[in-house]
């Protein structure tokens, strides 16, 4: 499963990160935000504008699994 690791990229970019990195790329993937609630709640965004579906594991909230677009 391919990944993306969102440390580092400021809240700024991470709309233009996460989608062109998730519209390039076949599921499942994994996106791992971090605990930051920004973080995730700007990469649940960019997904719920693209209709994807996700989730978070429960055993690792700090990483968001896309299923499907």
């Amino acid at each position: 499963m391919k990944q993306l690791d969102l440390h580092g990229v400021s809240h700024y970019d991470v709309q233009d990160v996460v989608e062109n990195w998730v519209l390039m790329n076949e599921p499942p993937l994994k996106i791992i935000t971090g605990n930051s609630d920004r973080m995730k709640e700007l990469t649940h965004k960019v997904l719920k504008e693209h209709k994807m579906q996700f989730y978070m594991p429960t055993h690792n909230t700090g990483e968001t699994i896309v299923l499907r677009w």
